[in-house]
Formats: C-alpha cells, structure tokens, sequence
C-alpha cells in the first residue's frame, strides 16, 4: 500500500517537477512585469503516470496521496489547483469502479469547501450534484436503506431482507432498451444455472405504470430457481428516495451486495457482474512463495524438523478450516500439500503424505483433477521404499555382486545423473564422508544415466528427485530417504557413534 511517505520515494520526480514549476514561476514573476502562464506539461505525464500506479489501492491510501499532492505545491495555488482538477478528471472519468470515491472526496475536501476552484461555477455545480448522487452508495459502505412495493403491496427492506446471501440489486425501466439486453441477459444466466453461487436478484421498477410493469415481470425478467431467488419491487410516488440514494439518473444501474449488505460491486452490467460473482466467492489464493514463507515461520513453534512435527502442521490448519467452505479447504491445504511434497527433505515429504492420506484422497471428489492425480502418483513412489523395510535387491554396477552382496554395518546408495546441479553440488560432500567412514561404512555410486534403472530400480525406488539418497544398515532395512548429504553426515556420526 502506498502512503503519503511512500510517494516521497516513489512519486519524487512529480514532487520534483511541481517545486520546478512553482520556482519557475516565482522568478518570472520577479523578472518580468507580466508573468507568462505556468507550463504544467512537465508534471501532467507524471502526475497521470503515478495515479494509474494508485489505481487499485485502497480508497483511504489514494486519499491521503492525493491530499499530499495538492499540500506539496504549498503556496502556488495555480499548481495545486491544476494538479487538483487533473486528479478530479481522472477519478470522475475513469472506468474502474470505485473511483468514484476519490472523485468525491476531491469535491467535498478541496472543490465544495472552497479551498480550490473548478473552472465554472457550472462545473461545480455538476460535481456537487454528482456527489450527492454517489456518496450513498460506494464500495464499501452499507446499502442505503430503502423501503419498496412487492407486487402484493407488502413493505420489502433493502439491505434488511436480503441479509445471509449475495444479493444483486437492478435497477430498470421498462421503455430502456439497453434495459432489454440486461434483462434478457439475467433471465438467459437464471435459466442456464450459471450462477457461481446462490443469490438474491432484487429488480426494481423504476417507472410509473403498474400494468407496464406487471407485463414486463412476466416477459423479460427471471424467475426463482434452485440457485436464484428473485423478487419484484418498486417504488410508487418515489417514496423511497432511491434515485438519490442510489444515483439511479439513469437505467440500468446493477449493485452486488455481500451477505452483510455491504456494497461490493456498483454500475456494473451483466458481464462485469458475473466476473466480480466469481472473484468474489473464489477461495482466496495463497502463493507457493507465501506457503513456503509460513510453514517456515510456524513448524519451528512446533519443534524440531520431523515427520511428527510436521504432521501437527498439517493437522494444525486442518483444524483452522473446519469452518470453512470446502473451496476454500482445498485451496489452502492444496497449497500446502504442494509446498510440502515438493521440498526434498523426508518430514517434508511425509507430511504431504499425511495430507494426502487424510484429505485428499478420501475426499477425491472435491478437490481438482491436478492435484488429485499428483497425490495418487506421489504415494504410489512414497509408498515404495518404507522407512524400517527391507529394500528391494539389485544388481551394482558392473554385475559382480548385488546390494544384498554388501557386507557392511551401513551402506549409502547415492543415484545420480551427471547433468543434475543438484547432483554434481552434493557429490564433494559425498565424497567427503565416504573418505571419513570408510571403514565402517560402503557408498554405492549408480550414474542413472548409464545404468539400467528402468529395470532394476524404477519399480521400487523413488527416483523422481535426483540425487537420491538411501541409507541402509546391516540387514539392508531402509534407515533414511530423502536427505541431502548434510543430513547423511548427521545420521552417520549419530549412528556410528552409538556403536
């Protein structure tokens, strides 16, 4: 989010170019007797530049950068207020919804209360009865209460009776033909089940004629359905103010409204409608970068790096879902399960394993095909080589003996391909201890890429990552997987020092 700090660093040369201007100007004014008209061309590319960047911030961090702006030119008033009018074009022109705000907050804080002028009274006038319009009803606040006529006569609330669901307020007339397309539009999307989530469509009449609008209901609009629960109203005689406190100047005007009555979506059209439906309801997204950032922060509150410990992860915010939409489960903990299984480390790998016995696969129906199918193959290879099982004999290189053939306390079987990085970085290491341990224990060295993996160890062995590392005792039981040489060196010094 920016701030008025922030611009300092961020906007500096619009600062910059504003103090030129001013500066410019005051020596004009001291060298000559009729100062020449302030060239403001140097900051409008800026200026213009920089609240495209603010676009999308939250409306109270576009406020105040655009309070700082204006205060920055200090006492040249042409500047400010130039800057000023171009903000207000931006904000009061511009398409993306909720600008409207900004727009706002510029005529009440800088244009009604006098402190900069428009460029006509006219415009003014405009800008105050633009705010009058709009202030009831942006992004962000409540609904406007409003007070209509269901076809029945009885009293409708809005936002009251239509609390617990999304709710999609639509204003028409009935001779608007651009009325007609929406209409039909909605009715198409009703009858077609594509709404992405079950909804209160509430289409105010904004005309007049009683029997115009009964014919109307009963041809164009849609009718209730599983997913859609519609409901006609209007206001007779206009008592409910609703052109003023919803900006209905004009038809059609389309709201979205949460299930709290907060306004979420303004002057939409059916389409914007339907993309902001599904933006809306879809599980928010987690980033494997934000994922990997707070398994980091969280396991070691828990202890030490584990499979134990790990799986109380998982379970941790397994037990923080419980009350949320299976969308939204599946988002979260289908991050998590990516995070997890693809870190090369063994607690890592086991707690994706858990994840997936616990969660995904029971469950296969709810979660998408990608990640389902990811599961069912990474437990297929997880499954392979068991922690504490005998591993599966095979020939070494060269044919001379197997694996069973090897007589020692500890064996390592380290497979790897000479074009992996992550190969040729560990092998030193490798090296290393097999020079310390010689004697007490045997290293295995398969080059994949020469040896017949295909037949001896793909049917086994987990080979998806390379290198891969395998620490075996006497009898051949599998003591460790998925460890990198530095956790090889732990386990050798541990085990061999216990001996």
């Amino acid at each position: 989010m920016k701030s008025p700090g922030h611009l300092l660093k961020a906007a500096g040369s619009l600062v910059l170019a504003i103090w030129a201007v001013c500066s410019c100007g005051t020596a004009r004014v001291q060298i000559r007797e009729v100062p020449a008209a302030p060239d403001f061309s140097g900051i409008d590319s800026t200026l213009d530049l920089y609240l495209a960047s603010l676009d999308g911030e939250p409306p109270e961090i576009q406020k105040e950068n655009i309070d700082f702006i204006i205060n920055e030119c200090g006492n040249d008033t042409a500047t400010a207020r130039h800057a000023a009018l171009r903000m207000y074009d931006h904000y009061r022109n511009s398409p993306l919804m909720g600008a409207e705000t900004m727009a706002i907050h510029l005529i009440d804080t800088w244009f009604s209360a006098g402190r900069m002028k428009m460029r006509s009274d006219e415009e003014l006038l405009a800008a105050r009865m633009f705010a009058e319009f709009n202030r009831n009803s942006l992004i962000g606040a409540r609904a406007p209460e409003c007070i209509f006529k269901t076809p029945d006569g009885k009293d409708f609330n809005i936002p009251e009776d239509c609390l617990g669901e999304y709710t999609v307020l639509y204003f028409y007339d009935a001779g608007c033909p651009v009325c007609t397309i929406e209409s039909a539009r909605l009715k198409a999307d009703a009858e077609a089940g594509s709404q992405p989530v079950r909804l209160n469509l509430v289409m105010v009449y904004t005309g007049q004629d009683r029997e115009i609008w009964g014919n109307y209901c009963s041809s164009r609009l849609p009718g209730t359905t599983d997913s859609l629960n519609t409901t006609n109203l209007w206001s007779p005689g206009y008592e409910s103010d609703f052109p003023r406190l919803y900006g209905v100047i004009s038809t059609p005007k389309l709201f979205l409204l949460d299930k709290q009555g907060t306004i979420i979506g303004r002057n939409l059209d059916t389409e914007s409608l339907k993309e902001l439906l599904v933006k809306t309801v879809s599980p928010p997204q987690i980033t494997p970068e934000e994922m990997k950032m707070l398994v980091d922060i969280v396991l070691p509150t828990i202890g030490a790096r584990n499979c134990e410990n790990v799986k109380a992860l998982v379970d941790i915010f397994r037990k923080q879902l419980e009350d949320s939409s299976m969308a939204e489960r599946a988002a979260f903990l289908g991050a998590l399960y990516y995070d997890l299984r693809y870190r090369p480390e063994y607690p890592y790998k086991c707690g994706a394993a858990y994840l997936a016995e616990k969660e995904i696969l029971p469950s296969w129906e709810n979660w998408d095909g990608a990640i389902l199918a990811d599961a069912l193959l990474f437990m297929e290879l997880y499954n392979m080589t068991p922690l504490g099982e005998k591993v599966q004999d095979f020939p070494l290189p060269g044919m001379k003996k197997t694996l069973y053939g090897v007589k020692a306390p500890l064996t390592v079987v380290f497979i790897y391909s000479p074009g992996c990085t992550r190969c040729e970085s560990e092998m030193p290491a490798i090296k290393t201890l097999e020079d310390k341990y010689r004697n007490r224990a045997e290293f295995i060295y398969i080059n994949s890429d020469e040896y017949d993996t295909e037949s001896f160890l793909a049917g086994y062995y987990d080979l998806s990552l390379l290198p891969a590392i395998f620490l075996l005792g006497e009898d051949k039981d599998l003591y460790a997987k998925y460890i990198d040489a530095e956790e090889l060196g732990e386990l050798l010094e541990i085990i061999l020092s216990s001996r």
